[in-house]
């Protein structure tokens, strides 16, 4: 529950101030950084002036009568306490060390006593050979920091032959204060630059957001129910970027239940029409089927006449096909919406149609079928291209009279390896309100209705679906008692 709340916490915080506090955050770190940096170089410098007075006060020392002639350890020894005292005259603690440094003598500085830090053999043999400043040539001293001390030690007598050691020195600590005065300077000068960065980055961050809160009320809106509404391309390239693929999402998302609205339309009427066209069979079977089951049951069959009784399993017959008919196109249509994919491979069109032409004469009884072919190679699927001319034949005998009637087969080739199929008849032809809507299932025109010569209306249907799966366009031109062309481009 803790994590959960927290979560809740962080989601209700705005961005203008998640950034604030962040830009804030960032002021604050880097003046804390500048300030370490500054205690530092303050530290380095202050260490830098302690050594400094170091070399100046044992330079002063040596511009002293004690240090000339300083040949032997007994003149070092017998000179030791004027030599200490021109050493800490300065105020600063003083030790000298003779050559095997044991402690001689040693003076403290009463604004810092301290007790030095004991030379050591290394640190002595680095005195002898530095050389710090040319102001003589006896004078040779190594600086340090050590131990929290700032130290000089310096080697005495000739450069051939040392007779002792000075040191010098003071606590680091003295520099402490002078430190803490300064941090504490910068530290108020520190929340002072905070605060005013506080004042200033307050609407410094609050102005980049506005196209974000327009965005949100353009948003808040659509939710609402203003689906036509599209946000602002407006403020940085990132927002501008954001409302334009929010917008194309919407769009999208609008066009998608446009089409599943449409879908649902036409789901109700394919349902609506199945139904319908089911009946129709149903019925009259179920109506024959009654008849010969109450003359069965009254024991009056043998009293039927043969004829009827043939004409009846007849029309049952006939019924039960055109279930059959319409079963298998259903599945047909079914299996098509499912995105089946073609099985492609090289055809030679006006051959194929050649092979189906005793197929096609059979069905066009009454028809003239005339052929027009010329070589027309394409890939598609040979099974899918047949029922494709098998629905367009028999539509167009659907609707031209027999004796009279004529039906136009052709066949060319298009470039990039396009053909092109040609199904033309002189039949009635279809009006133009109804011409747009003969590719939908179900649809019939009107005067087909009366005669029902053309199944359940979905043969055009099928043949539409099948071109649409192999990339293909189909095109219907008709003129009310000249007839109808249905041109495929594959």
């Amino acid at each position: 529950m803790i994590s959960i709340k927290r979560g809740n916490r962080e989601r209700g915080k705005s961005l203008t101030r998640s950034l604030y506090e962040r830009y804030i955050l960032v002021v604050i770190i880097l003046l804390a950084l500048i300030g370490g940096m500054q205690v530092q170089s303050l530290h380095s410098a202050l260490v830098l002036g302690g050594e400094g007075s170091l070399v100046f006060a044992y330079r002063d020392a040596l511009t002293e009568p004690a240090f000339a002639g300083l040949d032997s350890g007994h003149a070092f020894r017998d000179r030791a306490p004027t030599l200490l005292a021109a050493l800490s005259i300065h105020g600063i603690n003083a030790r000298l060390y003779d050559v095997q440094l044991h402690r001689v003598g040693e003076s403290r500085s009463r604004y810092d006593p301290v007790e030095l830090v004991p030379i050591s053999p290394q640190v002595a043999a680095r005195a002898r050979q530095l050389h710090i400043m040319p102001i003589n040539k006896a004078l040779r001293a190594y600086v340090t920091h050590v131990g929290g001390q700032i130290l000089l030690f310096a080697a005495l007598g000739p450069p051939d032959a040392v007779v002792g050691y000075a040191e010098l020195g003071y606590r680091e600590s003295l520099l402490y204060p002078i430190i803490a005065q300064q941090g504490l300077t910068y530290f108020g000068f520190s929340v002072l630059v905070a605060i005013l960065a506080a004042a200033l980055l307050f609407p410094l961050v609050g102005a980049p957001l506005k196209p974000l809160r327009r965005l949100t009320e353009s948003a808040l809106r659509i939710r609402e129910g203003e689906s036509g509404e599209r946000l602002p391309a407006i403020g940085t390239v990132e927002t501008v970027r954001l409302a334009e693929v929010i917008n194309d999402v919407l769009d999208k998302l609008a066009t998608a239940a446009a089409r599943e609205q449409e879908s649902a339309q036409r789901m109700k009427e394919f349902i609506s029409a199945a139904s319908h066209e089911l009946r129709t069979p149903l019925t009259a079977i179920r109506g024959f089927a009654d008849v010969l089951q109450r003359r069965v049951q009254n024991q009056r069959l043998a009293n039927v006449p043969a004829a009827e009784i043939g004409q009846a399993l007849t029309t049952m017959q006939r019924e039960i096909a055109r279930l059959e008919t319409l079963v298998r196109d259903l599945l047909q249509l079914a299996r098509l919406d499912e995105g089946v994919s073609p099985a492609l491979e090289t055809v030679d069109l006006s051959q194929l149609v050649s092979e189906l032409r005793p197929q096609l004469e059979m069905i066009s009884t009454g028809r003239t079928l005339v052929f027009d072919l010329s070589p027309a190679v394409t890939r598609c699927d040979r099974a899918m291209f047949e029922q494709v001319l098998y629905n367009l034949v028999t539509n167009s005998v659907h609707y031209t009279a027999t004796g009279t009637g004529e039906i136009r087969i052709q066949v060319l080739q298009l470039p990039e390896g396009r053909a092109l199929l040609r199904v033309s008849d002189n039949g009635e032809g279809i009006a133009p309100e109804q011409l747009e809507r003969i590719f939908d299932r179900f649809f019939r025109a009107s005067s087909a209705r009366v005669r029902n010569p053309g199944g359940a209306g979905l043969g055009l249907s099928i043949v539409s679906e099948i071109v649409r799966a192999h990339g293909g366009h189909i095109d219907a031109q008709s003129t009310r008692g000249r007839g109808t062309t249905m041109t495929v481009d594959l």
